[in-house]
């Protein structure tokens, strides 16, 4: 009689892949994040403009799960294209974080209830809508171009113009 196989462990089948989402705003900034370690999503506040505190904590996640996993985890990480404009986009990839920014008017929602808005609500969805197009699910979300810096000063200026 043939033995049966030990079903593996969550750890060993996991995809070795952190995901970050942002909700930013001016004074504060929500992180959640999905270990590959785990089925839950952490969700940590920071300090608006807090790019230290980010990078402090996503190295911190990423070493955990390197250490667990013994072997290379991946950041990806998204937020909601906003007043911060594109900065926060280039300040991720420089860093070796895969990046993408969500247009907001294309993220799904519920239509048939009252939908509560909560910033750890609108956190959590963000990170299903990364997971998702990381399966493959581009009908999820729009993924917005990013601009080069010229290009979005040129915006600028008629946006400026346009505000006098």
């Amino acid at each position: 009689m043939a033995s049966a196989a030990t079903p593996t462990s969550l750890v060993e089948t996991a995809s070795a892949t952190l995901f970050v989402a942002l909700e930013l705003s001016r004074s504060t900034w929500l992180v959640a994040l999905h270990s590959p370690l785990t089925n839950k999503v952490s969700q940590h506040r920071l300090d608006g403009g807090d790019t230290d505190g980010l990078l402090a904590l996503i190295a911190r996640k990423r070493g955990q799960a390197e250490e667990k996993l013994g072997q290379p985890v991946r950041v990806v990480c998204c937020f909601e294209a906003g007043y911060d404009g594109f900065w926060l986009h280039r300040w991720l990839c420089a860093r070796g974080i895969e990046n993408r920014v969500l247009d907001a008017a294309s993220l799904l929602v519920n239509r048939r209830a009252r939908r509560a808005k909560t910033d750890r609500l609108d956190a959590a969805g963000l990170l299903r809508t990364l997971m998702a197009l990381e399966r493959g699910e581009m009908q999820v979300c729009r993924v917005v171009h990013v601009p080069t810096p010229a290009q979005e000063d040129a915006r600028r200026r008629s946006r400026e113009r346009a505000r006098l």
